[in-house]
Parts: structure tokens; sequence; C-alpha cells
């Protein structure tokens, strides 16, 4: 829900801006046709733009407040982008097997999320409130296109050139609808030419197409002003083309006019049918009075490109993607062995928070704060502090740090607060290298999501944004060199190791697939392949949710060599 209000939000700024600008440049011109075409144009456009993301590398000042609406709308666990204004990042962990299906049955969307039952969020209030809103504009849209239909379903037509003409008995105002022309007993019989020939301009420029698809606009965004005000600009564009269409077929223009002052006093029954009198009639009278503007005034077209790159600059997210499928080139080797895996990442999550804490001024933890510690051994079962679960299921272990972590930490800022003292509690997190990578992931994002979760509450209730938030509750975790556990140390390097490792030319050609191989071997068939590939090499390999971390970690420091040995 947070995702569609947080769309709704983008295109009606862009809705905004495109009638300021239509406003500002282009509602006096006499090109009509143009105008019709950026309104059209661009409301479509409006919808589109929020969905064509961009990165860039740092936030610009421009994206700002858009982050700040974003993470609002969007909790951190419905958002995995990195915004660099506000440092609310957020991993999605999907990458194994065991781990995604533990996440499945908490959320069934491959994320940790936890709920206190029967809540309703603010968003999800205000979710349900545009919903229902854009139900009842949905009802008041049908509702005008039935008495319409039942209008021209009650009288019989007749052929008129290549329309249908209804001559109606009651008084109405006369409008034209799909392929129809509807006038009264008394329009006909005293204006019939001139009101024929204007609803025909109507039909033949299919001003009814224009007129749904911005009834289709109004219903999504029935609450935006600018809609609406679109509407009325295009409903006054199609009367301006067929007035100026009636004059170019040679009715005389004072004759014209006068009737449209004579029809003035009409009401409009049917909100999305085109008529003589929808517009008004002073600024109708203007237009056919108004030099016709110059083709040259065309060119103004251009100003939405700064627009749209603005925009699409303000909508921008400076990320990096990661995918799933581990991507090992020369360049990289140069700072790190190889490219994180997911629990590298949240540790890389759990340091940038870390930094962002210290650069608020607070004192490192350990020195003035309380501290606490997880354990996690080689059959994967964890131990909070002193409290230990004897159990080895994932679900079950990460349901267990959630529990104990969020009362320690509940507790901890309980008495920080009523002491007035700083509270920055120490987390330290100490895995084996007989760690399974699947665990390791699925615990450390549980970890992160007790921090955000008690984070989130502490903002609700204090007012914070993210950067007090820092200096409020702080996350502050750190984690020790895993032990060493002679199992999960590849130490005959002759040893087959359960791997899949590809490796491919720069190109997208395969070179070769290495199945169940030693270290020794993947370094020769690496320094066999970079011989005849050089730097087009890259090196592909999949982890299994069930590998020890300290497999993995051996895997990448041969690659790392394998790339550096000549």
């Amino acid at each position: 829900m947070g995702a569609l209000l947080f769309y709704i939000f983008q295109s009606t700024l862009c809705l905004v801006l495109l009638y300021f600008l239509f406003r500002m440049f282009f509602r006096t011109d006499t090109l009509f046709r143009t105008n019709r075409i950026v309104l059209l144009v661009g409301a479509a456009c409006c919808t589109l733009l929020p969905f064509m993301q961009c990165n860039v590398s740092t936030a610009p000042m421009l994206q700002q407040p858009i982050s700040i609406v974003r993470n609002i709308l969007i909790p951190e666990t419905e958002n995995p982008k990195t915004t660099g204004d506000i440092h609310a990042e957020a991993v999605t962990v999907s990458a194994t097997a065991e781990s995604n299906k533990v996440m499945k049955e908490e959320t069934g969307t491959g994320q940790i999320v936890w709920q206190p039952p029967f809540s309703i969020s603010w968003s999800t209030f205000l979710g349900i409130f545009y919903i229902s809103g854009a139900g009842i504009a949905l009802l008041f849209f049908s509702l005008s296109t039935w008495r319409m239909w039942r209008l021209i379903h009650r009288y019989p037509g007749c052929s008129h050139k290549k329309y249908r003409l209804i001559v109606c008995p009651e008084k109405i105002s006369s409008f034209s609808w799909g392929n129809t022309i509807v006038l009264s007993q008394e329009d006909y019989n005293q204006y019939a030419d001139a009101i024929l020939l204007h609803e025909e301009i109507h039909l033949q420029y299919r001003h009814t197409l224009d007129l749904i698809g911005m009834e289709i606009l109004i219903i999504f965004h029935w609450f935006n002003p600018a809609v609406w005000l679109l509407m009325r600009e295009l409903r006054e564009i199609h009367e301006y083309e067929a007035d100026y269409g009636v004059l170019a077929h040679g009715i005389d223009a004072t004759q014209y006019q006068l009737l449209l002052v004579r029809k003035s006093v009409g009401t409009r029954l049917y909100s999305m049918a085109s008529g003589l009198t929808h517009s008004k009639l002073k600024n109708r009278i203007n237009m056919m009075l108004r030099r016709r503007t110059n083709n040259w005034a065309r060119l103004k077209l251009l100003l939405f490109v700064p627009v749209a790159a603005a925009t699409l600059m303000a909508f921008a997210l400076p990320e990096v993607k990661k995918t799933v499928e581990q991507v090992v080139k020369p360049e990289s080797m140069k700072q790190t062995s190889s490219p994180q895996e997911e629990w590298e990442l949240l540790e890389q999550f759990f340091a940038r928070k870390k930094q962002d804490a210290l650069k608020e001024q607070v004192s490192k933890a350990g020195k003035s704060g309380e501290t606490h510690a997880v354990f996690i051994n080689m059959r994967n079962q964890v131990m909070v502090d002193n409290e230990r679960n004897p159990t080895t299921g994932w679900k079950e272990n990460s349901d267990f740090i959630r529990t104990q972590l969020s009362a320690l930490l509940k507790k901890g800022y309980q008495k920080a607060t009523k002491n007035n003292s700083p509270f920055r509690p120490e987390l330290t997190v100490h895995y084996d290298r007989g760690t399974q990578t699947g665990a390791a992931t699925l615990y450390l994002a549980t970890i992160k999501d007790v921090y955000l979760r008690l984070r989130k509450e502490v903002a609700k209730d204090k007012g914070l944004n993210e950067a007090a938030l820092d200096k409020a509750f702080p996350i502050l975790v750190t984690f020790a060199e895993p032990q060493t556990t002679k199992e999960a140390t590849v130490k005959n390097r002759k040893t087959s190791l359960p791997i899949e490792v590809r490796l491919v030319h720069s190109n997208g050609t395969e070179l070769k697939t290495l199945k169940n191989i030693s270290i020794n071997e993947l370094k020769k068939e690496i320094i066999a392949c970079k011989a005849s590939a050089g730097d087009n090499l890259t090196v592909r390999f999949k982890v299994q949710p069930d590998m020890w971390i300290g497999i993995v970690k051996d895997v990448k420091e041969a690659i790392a060599e394998a790339y550096i040995e000549k």
C-alpha cells in the first residue's frame, strides 16, 4: 500500500507541474491542437515518469524532500533502496532457499517483518481513504455515463452524414458523444446548421476519447485540484477547436457569437459529453478575436525537457543493486578478495549505521553503554547474552533472537530514558566459520529488523528524524572474527568442494562450468582462462544456503589469489 501511495504522490507532483507550466506558457496561445497534445501527452507522461528510475552516486538536494516522503510512506522493510540523505537502508534477504522459506512463513514476501497483532498503520488507513475516494469518483463517472447512455437510447435516431443524430423533445443542452449528436427540438428548429457543425467537429477530432482519458485520471487523482483544472483546460481547448472549425466553414462570426450568448444560460447535465456551452463564453469569444499565434511558439515545448530532467533527478535514488549470483572481476580484486554475500551486505549496513551514530557524537559503545552479545555456533544454534536456545532450526532461532534482543533493547532504552542518560547499547555478533550462510543471513536480518522496528516506534513517539534517531537510539553492532573450526576450514586444498563456478567472457560467452572442484583446481582453471581472456574474464559462483561461511571465505581468497598470480 505504501508503494501505491508514494507513486500517487510522485504523479501528483508531476501533474501540478504540468498544470502550472501550461497555465504560464501555453494557455493564451491559439495553437489549439498543440495545446491539446501538451495536455494529453503531458498527463500520460506524468503517470509514467515515476516508473522511470535513475541511479545517482550521491543524493542531490532536490531529492531530499522526496526521500523523506518515500521513507514515511514506504517502511524500511518494504523499501530496499538506499537513500543518502537520511541513511535509511534495507536489505532484502532472499538468496537462500531455507531463509526464503522461513521469511515467507512470516511475511509471504521474502522479508522479515513483525507487526503487532490487530494493528492498522496510518499508511493503511490513508490507503483505505484513498481507495474509497477513487471508488466514489468511479461511481460518479459511471452514473454520468449511464444517464447519457439512457438519454441516447430513449429516442430514435437518424443518420446525419457519418454520424447518428438524435433530436430530443426535452429542453436540454446539445452535446455529442462517441459517434452520436444529441440536439433538443428547439435547437434543431432554430440553429441546426451552426450547432450541428460545432458538434460534428467535436466528433471529428475525437474529443470523446480525450474526455474518457481525463476522467480515468480523475478517478485515480480525485483529490488533486490540478487534475480537475487540467480537465477544465482541456474542455476549453475542445471548444476553441470546435469554434475555430465552425468559423473556418464559413459561418458568420458575429451570428455565431450571438448564438453562444443565447445558449450560455444552458445547464451542463452530462459531464462526459462535449457541448456547445461547456466553456466560458468570454474566453471563447476572446479566442475567436485573438490573432493567431506564430508557429515558432511551439519551441516553448522545449521547456518540458529541463523540467522532466529535474523531476527525474528528484525521484532518483543513490543505490547499488546487488544480484544473487555473485560476479568477481579483476578491478574489484584490488580492493577486496571478492564481492560480498548477503550476510556481508548486512554487516556493511551495521557498519554504516555505526558510523552514522558516531557522526551524531555518540561515544564509542561499550564505554558508557550496556553491552550484549549474540553467539552463533557451527550447528546454527544461538545464544543471546546468557540465554541459549537449544534448537537448531533457523526459524526457531530467528524468533528467539527477535524475542530476546527486543526485550533487552526495550528495557535498556526505558532505563536510559528514566535516568535521563544516553542510550548506547553495544551488540557484538560472534559466529563460527562452520555457520551456514543461510542461517547467518537470516539471523543478521532479524537483528536488523529488531533495531529498525524499535527505532520506528521511538521516532513515532518522539517525532524524530533519521539523524536524531542515530543519536537517541543508535545501531551499534560489531562483529567478532569468526571462530576457526576444524571442519569448516579447507585445510587440504585438494579436497573437492560443493560449489559451482562459471568462467565467463565479458561478452557473455561461457568458457567453462566447474562443479565439485578443489581449491587448487579452481586456481589452475582461472589462471588458464585468464591467459586467453585476459581482463575480460569474469568468475561467477553461487553460494548454497547450507554452505559454511568458512568455505565461502576460502573460495573467495582462492579466486583473489588466482587473479593476482601471473
